[in-house]
């Protein structure tokens, strides 16, 4: 009888430890583990995110990598401890590139780690940051283009020839320094799309599943 009950003893333990490691693993995404089910299906959606944009992404251009990460900024795709891992390389790329570090706006953290309610405002900051220079990217890129359409009238009055060679460098589909920011942005855009389009159908298989 004693035997019965310590083997009947052993066995729950066994179990209650199997459940807890089940449950660890199901918390744990790409080396951090999460408080909930919840984030850490966030953070895998993130994680599909990540790779999908490191497979699209040229980094060998800082201008088209700044592009993007104020975008992902923007759209706050972007949340997670994966997500600010990413973005903390993305500006590590950009600064080696050469990009400014005024122009690449800090990384948000909506996590609030002391007193409640300082999260908020933290963010409010942050997201009026990030609105300061994006609005401040978007100035210069209209001086930039009324510069180049000045120079570009002066040109055709010297040859038909370099006005055809520019009408062609503006209609290219591919990124230069007259139309990389709207080539990148329509990019983006169809990146976003897509990755919408996966989560749906990974969502959905889920569903089917349970």
């Amino acid at each position: 009888m004693i035997a019965e009950e310590n083997s009947a003893a052993a066995n729950n333990t066994v179990n209650t430890t199997t459940q807890a490691a089940d449950d660890k693993a199901k918390l744990t995404v790409g080396g951090f583990i999460f408080s909930s089910p919840e984030d850490a299906e966030l953070a895998r959606n993130e994680l599909t995110k990540i790779e999908y944009l490191e497979k699209k992404m040229n980094y060998h251009m800082p201008e088209n990598i700044l592009v993007v990460y104020n975008k992902v900024l923007e759209s706050k795709m972007l949340k997670t401890p994966l997500g600010i891992e990413y973005m903390h390389r993305m500006q590590a790329m950009m600064r080696k590139g050469g990009i400014d570090k005024e122009r690449i706006a800090p990384i948000p953290v909506y996590t609030n780690f002391t007193a409640k309610g300082s999260g908020d405002l933290a963010e409010g900051i942050a997201k009026q940051r990030i609105e300061r220079r994006l609005k401040k990217e978007k100035t210069e890129s209209a001086k930039l283009k009324s510069l180049f359409h000045g120079a570009l009238i002066a040109c055709l009055f010297l040859s038909v020839l370099i006005g055809a060679m520019f009408y062609i460098t503006l209609k290219s589909d591919n990124p230069n320094i007259l139309n990389y920011e709207n080539v990148i942005l329509d990019r983006y855009a169809t990146w976003e799309q897509e990755l919408n389009e996966r989560e749906r159908i990974i969502r959905e298989k889920e569903r089917a599943f349970e």
